[in-house]
Parts: C-alpha cells; sequence; structure tokens
C-alpha cells in the first residue's frame, strides 16, 4: 500500500525527478520548496524528504521542533555532496531521528528502491543484505554502461557521416536511427537523462530525413551534427556524474558483478558439505541457492526470499520435522504450490509415504550424483506453478534487457532474455512465459511480426504482450494494437511505470485465467480445464512410457449434510475438502472438482498402491475436520475413493475414468469412508446397479 511522502526541496528539478520516481512505485508525493508549504503536509506524512542545504536554511532546528511536537514521519536527509553529508552528520542528534541519508547526484531507481526500504518494517539481516546486493548490481550495470557510452556515442557519429556520404541509402539511414533508438532506450533507463533525449531527437530526425528534399536534408544533418556535440558533452557530464555516485557508494567496480540468477531454490541440510556442492551447482547453472542449516532458518530464509522451490534433507533422527518443514513452507502466502523435493541417506517407504502427504514431487538417495541433482532442479524449476511470475524479454539490446531484468527480478519474478527474435518461438516452448515484453525495432523482423505470429498460434492467443518502443506517434501506438499487443512502453522506460503495468497485467491475466479454470466454491480446477490437463499427463506418460494414477473422490451422505445442517454447510464440507486437497499432495498433482460432490486427482509417474496411502493420509485429516451446521451445529465428515492406474487399468482417459468409479462405486456399497483400489467385485455389478449407486451416494 502507497504512502505519503512530503518532499522537501528549493530545486525544482529535483522535486519533480523524486515526485516521479515515488508515484511510479505507488507512493502520494507531496512536492514542498520551503518550510513553510510543509508545515501542514507533514502531520499525516508517512516519511519526509529533506534536500538540504534549504536556499533558506534552519532545516535542522525546523526538523528537531517538529520531532518535539509529535512528527513520526520517518525522516530522509538528502545531502547536496558527499562532503556537505559528512559535515552534517556532526550537526545531527538522536532527537532528529534520520532513518536515511544520501547525498546527490542520486541515481533515481536506486534511491526509489532505498525509500521502499526504509518504509519497510522489515529489518532483518537477511532483508538488508538483498537490498545491498540489489544496489550492488544495479549499480555494476549503470557503471558497466558509463564505459562503454563513449564507443556507442563513436559507432553512432560514424554511422551518421556515412549516411550523410550517402543520402539515397536508407540502411545506411536505418543504421543511424537504430543506433540512437538503442542508447535512447538504454541510457535513460539507467539514468542518462540528457544524452536519452537528446538522441530521441536525433532517432526522429533519421525517421524523417529521407523523405525530405535535399536542402532540408542538409539542414536536418546539420541539426543533427550540432546534437551529436551536445551528446559528448552531456555523456562525459553524466558518467562523471554516476562515476561520483558509484564512489561514495563505497562498492569497487570489480565487486558489482551482476547476478544473472534465474530461479531460487532452498536447501535444507546441517550437512555443510551438501550445501556447498549444491551452492556450486547453482552457479553453474544460473540457479541461485539460498542456504539453511536448520528449520528455523529455512522459514526465515522463505519469507525473506521469494522462492521457486525447496529441497529438504530428511534427518533419520526427526523425519517427522522436515516433513512439517515442507507443510509449513506450503502454508506460507505465496508459496500453496511450491514445489518441494526430499533428499535422504534412507529411503523408507513411511518416509516416502510421508513425503508424498507432504507434496514432494521427488524424493532422492544419497549420495546424489552431480546429473541427477542437476535434472532434479530443473524437474522443480519447471513445475513451478502460480508462484513467481515467467516474463521473457525480446529486445536486441543486452544492456537494455539487463536493465530490465534486473528491475523485475528484484521485484521476485523469473527473468528470460532473448536477444535473436528469430528464436522466440523455441525459446517459448522450453520456457513458457506469463508476459512477454516485446522490442518493436529489432534486426530482420519488427516487433508487430512477431505478435502477429503468436496470436495465429492457439497457446499463445491469450498471452500477455506489453511491447517497448521508442516510438510513441499515433500510429505506431496504433499498429501496437492492431497487431495483437495489450500494451505499449515508451523508451527510455521508466522502471517504476515499467512494473507498475507489468504487474497489472499479469494480476489481469490470472484473474481470467482462473476465473475461466477454477471452481470457485473449492478453488479447484473445474472438469474441462482438469479434462484438458489430464489429457497432457496421459500424452506424457504414452511418450515416455511411464505410469500415473486417478482418483475419484466422493463426499459421503452429501444429501444428508445438506437436508440436516443447510446448504450452507454443504458448501463448507466442499470447501474445507478443496482446501485441504490444495495442500497436500505435490504441485504437478492434479485437483478438480468433477461435478457435485465428486473430486478427481490424478498423480504424474506414481502407482496405485502408493497414492493409495497418500490418498488415506488425506482422508484422515479430512475427518478431523468440525464443520458447523447453518444453526450452529457441529459435525465431521468422510469421503469415498476409488483409484485407477494408467496402463494396468486403461490405456484411455475413458477408461481409467470408467475403472475409478468403478471401485468408487465398490467403496460405497462396503461402508463408505474408505479407498479402493482392488477389483474383487465384477466391475459389471456397476452397471446393473446405476440407481442403486445413485441413491446410495
Amino acid at each position: 500500500m502507497g504512502k505519503q511522502i512530503v518532499l522537501i526541496d528549493s530545486d525544482q528539478h529535483f522535486l519533480k525527478l523524486v515526485a516521479s520516481v515515488l508515484e511510479g512505485r505507488g507512493h502520494k508525493a507531496l512536492p514542498c520548496s520551503n518550510l513553510k508549504e510543509a508545515d501542514e503536509k507533514i502531520k499525516t506524512a508517512d516519511m519526509v524528504i529533506v534536500g538540504s542545504p534549504l536556499s533558506e536554511g534552519g532545516e535542522l532546528p525546523w526538523l528537531l521542533e517538529k520531532r518535539r511536537a509529535g512528527m513520526t514521519a520517518k525522516l530522509v536527509l538528502v545531502g547536496s555532496s558527499a562532503n556537505y553529508m559528512e559535515g552534517l552528520k556532526n550537526k545531527l542528534t538522536a532527537d532528529h531521528s534520520v532513518s536515511l541519508s544520501v547525498h546527490k547526484p542520486l541515481i533515481p531507481y536506486i534511491f526509489g528502491a532505498q525509500v521502499d526500504r526504509t518504509l519497510d518494517d522489515d529489518k532483518s539481516e537477511a532483508a538488508a543484505q538483498k537490498m545491498k546486493d540489489f544496489e550492488t548490481m544495479f549499480l555494476a550495470l549503470v557503471t558497466k554502461y558509463a564505459r562503454v557510452l563513449p564507443n556507442r556515442i563513436m559507432e553512432l557519429a560514424e554511422a551518421i557521416q556515412k549516411a550523410k556520404n550517402d543520402p539515397s541509402n536508407a540502411e545506411l539511414t536505418q543504421e543511424v536511427r537504430g543506433l540512437a533508438h538503442k542508447i535512447k532506450g538504454t541510457g535513460g533507463s539507467l539514468g542518462f537523462r540528457k544524452v536519452s533525449e537528446l538522441m530521441a531527437y536525433i532517432e526522429d530526425a533519421a525517421a524523417e530525413v529521407s523523405s525530405k528534399p535535399r536542402d532540408e536534408q542538409l539542414i536536418i544533418w546539420s541539426e543533427v551534427d550540432r546534437k551529436l556535440l551536445e551528446v559528448k558533452e552531456a555523456g562525459d557530464s553524466e558518467c562523471q556524474e554516476i562515476n561520483e555516485a558509484v564512489a561514495s557508494s563505497g562498492i569497487k567496480p570489480q565487486q558489482a558483478v551482476h547476478n544473472p540468477a534465474m530461479t531460487r531454490i532452498l536447501v535444507v541440510d546441517e550437512d555443510r558439505g551438501f550445501l556447498d556442492i549444491v551452492s556450486e551447482l547453482g552457479k553453474q547453472r544460473l540457479v541461485e541457492i539460498v542456504r539453511a542449516a536448520g528449520l528455523k532458518e529455512a522459514l526465515e530464509q522463505a519469507v525473506v526470499y521469494p522462492l521457486d522451490a525447496a529441497l529438504i534433507n530428511v534427518l533419520p533422527e526427526k523425519p517427522e520435522q522436515c516433513f512439517g518443514l515442507a507443510r509449513q513452507l506450503r502454508e506460507l502466502p505465496g508459496y500453496e504450490n511450491l514445489p518441494l523435493a526430499f533428499v535422504s541417506g534412507q529411503a523408507l517407504v513411511k518416509n516416502m509415504v510421508e513425503a508424498a502427504h507432504a507434496g514432494a514431487s521427488l524424493y532422492l538417495d544419497k549420495p546424489i550424483a552431480s546429473d541427477a541433482l542437476e535434472k532434479a532442479v530443473q524437474h522443480l524449476v519447471n513445475i513451478r506453478q502460480g508462484g513467481r511470475p515467467r516474463i521473457l524479454i525480446c529486445d536486441d539490446d543486452e544492456f537494455f534487457c539487463n536493465t530490465v531484468a534486473l528491475v523485475l527480478r528484484n521485484e521476485g519474478m523469473i527473468v528470460r532474455i532473448l536477444n535473436d527474435p528469430s528464436k522466440i518461438l523455441d525459446t517459448m516452448q522450453e520456457y513458457p512465459p506469463e508476459l512477454l515484453l516485446l522490442d518493436v525495432m529489432m534486426p530482420g523482423v519488427t516487433g508487430f511480426e512477431v505478435c502477429r505470429m503468436l496470436r495465429q498460434i492457439p497457446r499463445w492467443q491469450d498471452l500477455p504482450i506489453i511491447f517497448l518502443t521508442g516510438q510513441t506517434g499515433v500510429e505506431a501506438r496504433l499498429e501496437a494494437f492492431r497487431s495483437g499487443g495489450d500494451d505499449y512502453l515508451p523508451k527510455p522506460v521508466v522502471n517504476e511505470e515499467l512494473l507498475t503495468r507489468v504487474k497489472v497485467r499479469l494480476d489481469r491475466s490470472r484473474m481470467l485465467k482462473d476465473r475461466s479454470d477454477k471452481d470457485t466454491t473449492t478453488g479447484l480446477l473445474l472438469r474441462r480445464a482438469f479434462s484438458e490437463q489430464l489429457g497432457a499427463i496421459l500424452a506424457e506418460a504414452q511418450r515416455l512410457k511411464t505410469t500415473f494414477a486417478i482418483c475419484l473422490l466422493d463426499v459421503d451422505h452429501f444429501k444428508k449434510v445438506n437436508d440436516t445442517y443447510g446448504h450452507l454447510a454443504g458448501d463448507k464440507v466442499l470447501a474445507g475438502l478443496g482446501q485441504l486437497l490444495s495442500r497436500r499432495f505435490r504441485v504437478d498433482d492434479l485437483r478438480g472438482r468433477w461435478g457435485g460432490e465428486e473430486f478427481m486427482l490424478a498423480f504424474r509417474r506414481e502407482t496405485k498402491a502408493t497414492m493409495h496411502l497418500a490418498v488415506h493420509r488425506v482422508l484422515e485429516e479430512f475427518r478431523q475436520i468440525t464443520f458447523t451446521g447453518d444453526k450452529g451445529e457441529e459435525f465431521c465428515n468422510s469421503f469415498s475413493g476409488g483409484i485407477a492406474e494408467y496402463p494396468l487399468d486403461g490405456n484411455s482417459v475413458f477408461e481409467l475414468v470408467k475403472v475409478a468409479d468403478a471401485r468408487l462405486y465398490m467403496a460405497k456399497k462396503r461402508g463408505r469412508n474408505q479407498i479402493v483400489i482392488d477389483d474383487e467385485e465384477n466391475i459389471e455389478e456397476k452397471k446393473e446397479g446405476t440407481t442403486e449407486g445413485a441413491s446410495a451416494r
């Protein structure tokens, strides 16, 4: 939720810059050019940012007076320089209660992140380290770009000279436009604002010069030459400012190495040697490993870092605590679908059943070979559902991609970069994104053409696509929507606006998907969506020659529940079972409402014997839940189920469902409150007793 932040500074340019950064992060900025103007506004403020020294002076006594009068807002001081800030520290007292001290020049996005960190109540060491790591990586990117910017400007100057010497060559003019476009987008996003503004002029000039008469072309190129001189001066000035900001941050350029980790896995084990092995593997495979030597540390890490999966060692002396940790992780907000794997030196059947019940997708034996561990990590990452959003950035400017990727990753998103648009279909097959950020100007093919192609493929017709473009004219905006895009962002990208638009599109896309695929009462898949995914499981099993099991469940005496306790109580029973099923089993298992009081489950790569034990554990849990009737009466309930296995019980979805339904009927006949996996009674009896079976349920 956004905060009210009062900004006090006599520099209008600074006020405008910081206000845009804060508002882009969802806060309400209240700019003030003097202390008198701020008197009333600070009464309801969550934070006060003061530029020092103010032209009128006296800001420190004023702040002290406001503190003594009861001002509780967090205070941020922004000094005019590093030297001034050093001298100011001697004048500050504990009563001023300063939360953050920085100095100009500021790197806007870094400052916005620092403000959010200051407003955040999480003061843990892990959270502080996360913020420091982000600042280090962002400053590294800025520093690196400051080093290459002079070369980029020189390349542009050479391209301009070639285009002037051969005015009829459209390709040369297009090259000028493309180079200016890249510097405008990347430079502006990294804080080189003046350079970006000048590049916008050169890009526009290159776009229209070919359509002008020869005498007007000479005038345009003359003006481009003048702007190029300004670019060189602005570049030198802004590079110096950036280097000063980095130097004052205390971060050495050689320390500031960008972390390209796409995914993050929590590994819990008391064996530090094993943690070292997994961490090294993670570095090789661009997977960040979050280490935890104990259960308490694991939960603390899960709260701070957005995780994609967890690998937990089952300790022989306390296996129940390890399985309990898995359940606790899955109960944390946002981790309902967290993929889990267990590793153990003792592969006991009891522990394997407990692992399946806790939601483990894999159960590995120690010692683990590096290739087996790599496959396990990849499997966990691939089955991640409903958690961190997966973003694909398609842009031929690697610097720009890294800038956007860093911003998105810092918000917990998984990001893949693609610089060659011709490979987009292969990339999306391997890495199916939830949102695509697509550049318009790319070599060989435009973003508009890529978007039209994707919209012709059923799988990608509903994929949110946001264009990243320096073309802000009406025709370009119309073309973005005509080609099937959902939104567009002008380059240079304002990072806060980027985050807002991406989050809005992701939230809306997920909401629409859930609305069409999920049952509102139980939160599970509807029959149509379940059947589609079950068909995919069958195809996978046929292709890989593996097995899978399905289980058809039916709430016992459901009609009696409705008649005795009321229909609202019946809905509570359905919702309770739905919530229990969603928390149990593995992320890649399917759970659906088949119809009425019937539920369907599907378990990849499992036999009916193994899943019979896991489902029975859920039955035991369900029996312990107390429900309340419409008049306050308390009651408990149970369910019955039948399990079928591919290919043992059938080679098609229809055959498997038929067998599972027959075994469910057997469970009802045997007294309910049980799961049946055998065929002791003839399935034909089910056909003869259809009417009797309907009344029994």
